[in-house]
């Protein structure tokens, strides 16, 4: 493999296989490939922050889901059986089956669903662009890969000075393709469009 180039992959935590490579230094491509849908694209690594963030993302609705159907279950145990006669135990069976088969499932999505991430942002509007799940395939793994990225990141900026206007152009062009292809959602890119002109409007001040 050429030195420039770094290249890893991992499954992530909804069963997408994702590809990251960087290329000639600067090109970082992204491949996620699923079931239903594939998707690619690149970005420069000038446009991302220097460090990327880990983050939490908890599936609360699953987690709410599966304590209240349990709870809804014991509410009918406790109250069925004085409106019951024949065929009591039938019916009552039958409310703790269906409550606990659907605790324990929903369950089961709140455990697949709660992830954590590391994310690296756009580096002026900090639209979340290249999102990977921590730790796969192993911790050591990821470390060596992220921190591969960070160094090269960081190392670029301190041989290249880059007018600021250019970065936030660039930044600019680069979430509008992104929206475009899909990557970003328009709400997010409509946002970073405030955030990014909010950044000319302060250069010229700056400037004048």
């Amino acid at each position: 493999m050429a030195e420039n180039v770094i290249e890893f992959r991992q499954r992530n935590s909804l069963g997408v296989d994702v590809q990251v490579k960087l290329v000639d230094g600067r090109q970082l491509q992204v491949l996620h490939n699923g079931k239903k849908k594939k998707q690619s694209f690149s970005v420069d690594i000038l446009s991302l922050k220097d460090k990327s963030k880990k983050t939490v993302s908890i599936a609360w609705k699953w987690l709410i889901s599966s304590i209240s159907l349990f709870a809804i279950m014991l509410l009918l145990l406790k109250i069925l059986p004085g409106y019951l006669a024949e065929n009591k135990n039938l019916y009552l069976g039958i409310v703790l089956l269906v409550g606990l088969v659907g605790s324990i499932y929903s369950l089961i999505k709140f455990w697949k669903n709660t992830s954590i991430k590391q994310i690296f942002y756009s580096r002026n509007a900090d639209v979340p662009i290249v999102v990977l799940s921590a730790g796969k395939p192993s911790k050591k793994t990821f470390s060596s890969f992220i921190e591969s990225i960070e160094n090269r990141i960081k190392k670029f900026r301190e041989h290249m000075d880059i007018d600021n206007e250019k970065q936030l152009t660039g930044e600019m062009k680069m979430l509008r393709r992104l929206c475009d292809d899909g990557v970003i959602s328009k709400k997010d890119y409509e946002n970073a469009k405030g955030k990014l002109f909010s950044g000319f409007d302060s250069t010229a001040v700056k400037g004048s």
